[in-house]
């Protein structure tokens, strides 16, 4: 479906994983024509593309887009329905109380295809986060599946044309195509990692490429998680707005703007 313009897809949790899985087991997978992208999208990103042409065209061109956050599963439900006021306020509560299904979040996606990963062989990159977030979080995952097969790095986004922004990119994209991931994990910051991927997916050798954001640092315990009851009521933002206080434009946009804007573009 499309919401202000930018297409979703309808899944829940399982179909989300199973659509990926098949994209890496060997049946599918011969050969490398480009990664497939996956873009976990909430409400924010929507508004996002709205203004920024460059990320709108990357998730355009995604794979999947999957919804993260009940915001948008809100928006879906809206969207087929009456297209009014008691339509807003019934569907409003329908996600205050959990009924409109669970969001693909990007935390429960990386950890539920890393398990995947260690259970099947599947090899894993990790690539940007803050630091040596990725060698820690690396580390960490190992600990907890002896048995994965995981790489990382923690390079630049290389999305400037300065030379050396184009000669750290080459490397980082030679050090993957080295290692030839299943699973690309990439944190290089909200729509700077889904620009990168969409840039460079052709030249990928990876089965699937994902665009993370703050889930390397959330795994890694850099910052508390969302309770699982506030998850379930799209209150995430309101979560992240209690620890993050400086992000409150940011759960404004998200919170109002976004619910407005789905409201008056009927």
């Amino acid at each position: 479906m499309k919401i202000l313009g930018v297409n979703i897809d309808e899944v829940n949790r399982r179909e989300a994983v199973e659509k990926i899985s098949g994209w890496i087991k060997p049946a599918f997978a011969k050969g490398y024509g480009g990664a497939k992208h996956v873009v976990t999208i909430y409400s924010e990103f929507v508004l996002a593309a709205e203004k920024d042409n460059e990320f709108r065209q990357a998730v355009s061109k995604a794979s999947l887009v999957v919804p993260d956050g009940v915001g948008v599963l809100a928006a879906l439900r809206y969207g087929k329905g009456d297209k009014g006021l008691w339509n807003g306020l019934r569907v409003g509560w329908e996600g205050l109380m959990g009924d409109l299904g669970e969001p693909v979040t990007g935390v429960w996606l990386f950890e539920e295809l890393v398990g995947l990963a260690a259970n099947h062989g599947w090899k894993v990159f990790l690539l940007g986060g803050y630091g040596d977030t990725a060698s820690r979080l690396a580390a960490k995952l190992k600990r907890e599946n002896p048995k994965l097969k995981i790489e990382f790095d923690a390079g630049e986004q290389g999305m400037s044309s300065d030379k050396e922004s184009k000669q750290e990119n080459r490397r980082v994209i030679e050090k993957i195509n080295k290692y030839k991931p299943d699973l690309l994990m990439v944190s290089y910051g909200p729509r700077s990692q889904e620009k990168w991927i969409y840039k460079n997916k052709k030249r990928l050798k990876v089965r699937v490429a994902i665009g993370l954001g703050g889930t390397f640092d959330e795994v890694l315990g850099l910052l508390p998680r969302t309770p699982v009851w506030m998850e379930k009521r799209g209150l995430k933002a309101l979560w992240r707005l209690m620890i993050q206080p400086k992000r409150l434009p940011r759960i404004w946009r998200g919170m109002v703007v976004f619910p407005w804007k789905v409201y008056r573009g009927k």
